[in-house]
């Protein structure tokens, strides 16, 4: 192996972890919405509960570990709740009967 090599070997290293590195940086978001109107956005670095009211109900939403999720709801079907925890972009959470959506972004 010549000097040339080896610089080429490292310079291919150094190029196929940069996606990692971008990657590891970019900010999670949830938007939170109540009829179509942006209640909240949260990044999901953070660890947060807090409950979102509607006209007829209440959802109780957490953030925890990157991944959000509704834990409680005063609905009849409780679809929102047993959804789970979501965390990849383009992934939602509706509560239909209080007109809630939570879609996860990317930054």
């Amino acid at each position: 192996m010549t000097r040339n090599d080896l610089i080429l070997i490292a310079v291919l290293v150094i190029l196929s972890l940069t996606p990692l590195a971008v990657t590891s940086h970019a900010k999670t978001i949830a938007v939170v919405k109540v009829d179509g109107s942006v209640v909240r956005e949260i990044n999901l670095s953070s660890d947060e509960t807090f409950t979102v009211e509607a006209v007829n109900g209440f959802n109780v939403v957490e953030v925890r570990g990157g991944k959000i999720s509704v834990v409680a709801a005063d609905c009849p079907e409780k679809v929102c709740v047993r959804r789970g925890a979501i965390n990849q972009s383009g992934e939602v959470i509706a509560c239909v009967p209080h007109k809630l959506l939570i879609e996860i972004a990317g930054d």
